[in-house]
């Protein structure tokens, strides 16, 4: 028999949630790889842990509610809980440096709305708006975040911090794209080391991660896969100019000679970025072109011979 406790409330209502979305990339092939190297299903295993693990501190938030299924999750916390976003967004940006290290990577989406949030039960508009802002929007494999989550975090701050302090610790977590949304940045030292916390000395192994994921993704046989590591691959080498245009007597690189050593001997992959690019192009080329057939043909087929403009005869 079911448990009672898992049917909705009596009277259940919509609550003002905080609610981030976050699935795998490239999971029908993770998958698949179980299939011919039974070893790799452990591997998925404990990356799925590190994503549930971002919910694992009920105590800290009495509204948290945490639903995963499959390759994804969702976790919301009722807009009121005092510093909420900061906290979100720190634990996903350690869960995304995490997984990266593993050999994974991620897309989603951080909103905020009505929801309703119980057990294995998740409904409303907040839902529906993340997962479309994860599945038509983010595209590449990032965690974009909707605006509105800097105005909660205004509104909800920590005790001891002014709303303006608050927003400059939750904006230290997020980076504007070239199309103009928001997104959790993973690949930068300032973001991966002086945001999130992660081990400086690792960093360049990080990378060396990162170079190791982004080659085989560009390499992907299908064009339009390909394309979503050409942002990552423009992350990456961003990551590395940082470090290489460090002048001599920069404190950082005077301290960390054999960081910066590693980081500037790593491979740019830049030519197989443009090859990758031109596969792209070509790819978007062959799409439109039949297109522009199967069109024509319905024109053929459905316009009366007698209306067509190229019979002579006066429409």
């Amino acid at each position: 028999m079911p448990d009672p406790q898992s049917y909705p409330a009596a009277n259940p209502t919509y609550e003002r949630r905080l609610v981030v979305f976050i699935d795998f990339l490239g999971f029908k092939e993770i998958v698949e790889r179980t299939t011919h190297d039974p070893d790799y299903l452990g591997e998925i295993l404990r990356a799925m842990d590190v994503l549930g693990e971002i919910g694992m501190e009920p105590e800290i938030f009495g509204s948290q509610r945490l639903t995963q299924f499959s390759d994804s999750i969702v976790l919301s916390y009722r807009i009121d809980e005092e510093s909420a976003v900061f906290w979100l967004l720190s634990q996903i940006s350690l869960a995304v440096i995490g997984l990266v290290e593993r050999g994974f990577l991620i897309r989603g989406a951080v909103t905020v709305g009505d929801l309703y949030h119980h057990d294995r039960h998740v409904v409303g508009p907040a839902m529906v708006r993340a997962y479309e802002m994860e599945s038509k929007k983010a595209k590449h494999p990032r965690v974009i975040i909707d605006p509105e989550v800097v105005r909660v975090a205004r509104q909800s701050h920590a005790i001891g911090h002014a709303p303006d302090e608050e927003e400059e610790y939750v904006r230290a977590f997020i980076t504007k794209d070239l199309d103009g949304l928001f997104f959790l940045d993973y690949v930068s030292w300032k973001s991966v080391i002086e945001v999130a916390g992660g081990n400086d000395k690792r960093y360049p192994k990080y990378l060396e991660k990162l170079a190791r994921l982004i080659e085989q993704g560009l390499q992907h046989d299908n064009a339009g896969v390909a394309e979503k590591y050409l942002w990552l691959h423009r992350q990456y080498v961003d990551a590395l100019d940082l470090i290489r245009t460090l002048p001599a007597d920069n404190g950082y690189r005077l301290e960390n000679p054999e960081n910066c050593t590693a980081i500037e001997a790593m491979p740019d992959m830049d030519e197989l970025a443009e090859t990758t690019k031109e596969r792209v192009a070509a790819a978007r080329k062959s799409k439109w072109a039949i297109f522009r057939h199967l069109v024509r043909s319905w024109f053929r087929r459905w316009l009366p011979t007698a209306r067509r403009p190229d019979d002579g005869q006066s429409p």
